[in-house]
């Protein structure tokens, strides 16, 4: 499947797995990419303290614009799929296969365990406390 075909198919299935509100708001979709990206560095070997300093660091710089820092974590892909001898195109489209042939509701549920736990950027459950 062609890159903006998986896009535009994993759309779709978002907003009817997560609702179209969680699906087009770009904090929400930030963060899950965010857990995504952590996930990838802890599988990768980063360790957490080293997650939470680069965190601190990027935070205490101006921000950047969304389209040149999609281009960026694309590039990112790209060179940790190349390190690790991996094709990215092969691993996102198998990620894709898989997500698709599973049942969407186990999707929702852990969605709605993920925001009740604090991770609703959209405002819908309450923060988590500190």
């Amino acid at each position: 499947m062609r890159r903006d075909t998986r896009q535009h198919t994993i759309a779709r299935w978002c907003a009817e797995a997560f609702g179209q509100e969680h699906a087009s708001s770009l904090p929400q979709r930030g963060i899950r990419l965010l857990e995504e990206a952590i996930e990838a560095a802890q599988a990768a070997g980063c360790s957490a303290d080293m997650a939470h300093r680069l965190v601190d660091f990027v935070f205490g710089r101006p921000v950047g614009e969304l389209r040149q820092e999609l281009g960026g974590v694309g590039l990112c892909l790209l060179a940790l799929a190349n390190a690790a001898g991996l094709s990215a195109d092969d691993a996102e489209d198998e990620e894709a296969r898989r997500v698709l042939s599973k049942p969407r509701a186990e999707f929702t549920a852990r969605n709605a365990a993920k925001n009740a736990a604090g991770f609703d950027t959209t405002g819908a459950y309450p923060p988590a406390s500190s």
